[in-house]
């Protein structure tokens, strides 16, 4: 079993520039792709994991101190430590039943596709750490191994479920035809961005407010195209931390950079994944007539979206003040703030159709519930960071992070957890 945790470990550890075109290729020789568009798909698609991420670690590397400095001087103190989710990742693979949960899931996902209870083909598994994290977080609330491997299938099933639903939402907003986003800490925001963008065709005033990024542009010409929104929230963010002018001009600069080449390595990434998504597609459509099966993949994409970027920035200062001001939070958001708010506002902006006020509002309301969750998952948080190596430094009790407040349904579950280890 040790053996293929640390295979599992390798593969992720490679990062998805590499990990996502070794999974295309196995994927593509077993259904027998051609070989020479199956290269091509592959090498082109780790590029553009590779450029994404180029441009989103430009980013927070330019603006991580700037935030640092804004928490500084408004004071914001709490207890509990944001250590990002890179730390609760590496938790998470280490968690004891991890492989028994990825053949799990593995499992109930052949079994659904072959009874059609879904069509998606989940082939990021990198993506199987959050499934692990909701089994890892029952067994610390129930003390019980069958529970928690009930819990950690029963969120792949309900994230199967939900990528079906959202997959033509998926396509029309994101631009990828063919392609769903079972991440299961992303995609449980779905259902109530919807439900909060049926409210907000209801209130007067808001239903017929156009904010999409071409409304905008076409309303304040050069002012409203992406790098000059960029530049301007860029530029208020580091005024908002008292940064010089030398840094507030670099952090505006790097904000636009990122809100311009963002979605142009995703066409990139969009060129090499889509032959490969067709040729799957069809392939197992001629197999299994009556299907439309599409492909599961990381929604870390969705922060390639203009919109999601924008309300992403905006998001920065918004979770400070939302921290200081929210009673009951004790979580200081700091390693995952700076693209926490894109992951969020994806479902917003796309049942808002990339309308940047109705997707900040939602993204608001998420972010007070993901700061909640963050703090009340501290406990079992530290007991899992500490389990897989995690040390911690002076002073601190307890840590968490933003990335587990995201994780609506493992929270749920842990909840229920809770109450059958309390009855059993």
């Amino acid at each position: 079993m040790q053996v293929v945790i640390d295979g599992l470990n390798w593969i992720s550890g490679l990062g998805p520039m590499c990990m996502m075109p070794i999974i295309m290729f196995v994927i593509g020789v077993c259904l027998r792709q051609k070989m020479g568009v199956l290269l091509r798909s592959c090498l082109m698609t780790g590029v553009g994991f590779a450029g994404v991420n180029m441009t989103i670690n430009f980013f927070i590397a330019q603006v991580a101190p700037a935030v640092q400095m804004m928490v500084q001087r408004w004071g914001l103190h709490t207890d509990i430590m944001d250590v990002g989710w890179p730390a609760r990742a590496a938790a998470t693979w280490s968690f004891p039943m991890a492989a028994v949960i990825v053949f799990l899931v593995l499992a109930v996902n052949v079994i659904m596709l072959a009874v059609k209870a879904t069509n998606c083909v989940m082939v990021d598994f990198w993506s199987y750490n959050h499934f692990i994290f909701t089994a890892a977080l029952v067994w610390y609330a129930s003390n019980s191994i069958p529970v928690a491997m009930v819990a950690g299938v029963l969120d792949a099933a309900i994230t199967f479920k939900l990528a079906d639903w959202t997959q033509p939402i998926c396509e029309e907003a994101f631009g990828l035809p063919g392609v769903s986003f079972p991440t299961s800490n992303s995609i449980c925001w779905a259902p109530l961005a919807c439900l909060l963008n049926k409210i907000y065709d209801r209130i007067p005033g808001l239903n017929r407010l156009n904010a999409d990024p071409e409304s905008i542009q076409k309303r304040f010409g050069v002012l409203g195209e992406p790098m000059a929104v960029g530049t301007v929230i860029g530029l208020l963010i580091a005024i908002l931390a008292g940064e010089p002018v030398d840094k507030c001009l670099i952090v505006a600069m790097s904000t636009a950079t990122a809100m311009v080449i963002t979605p142009k390595m995703m066409q990139i990434l969009m060129e090499g994944l889509l032959p490969f998504a067709d040729g799957v597609k069809e392939v197992l459509n001629k197999r299994f007539e009556g299907n439309k099966f599409h492909i599961g993949i990381d929604a870390a994409l969705t922060i390639a979206n203009p919109s999601c970027i924008a309300v992403g920035i905006l998001m920065v200062p918004t979770t400070i003040i939302l921290a200081m001001a929210l009673p009951g939070n004790r979580l200081l958001p700091l390693s995952d703030i700076a693209y926490i708010g894109m992951w969020l506002a994806a479902w917003p902006v796309a049942f808002g159709k990339g309308n940047l006020v109705r997707a900040y509002l939602s993204t608001v309301i998420f972010t007070v519930m993901l700061l909640l969750i963050a703090t009340a998952m501290a406990g079992a948080h530290t007991q899992l960071a500490i389990t897989g190596g995690f040390q911690m430094g002076s002073g601190m009790e307890l840590v968490s992070t933003e990335d587990a407040g995201t994780h609506l349904i493992s929270y749920i579950m842990s909840l229920i957890g809770r109450l059958i280890g309390n009855v059993f």
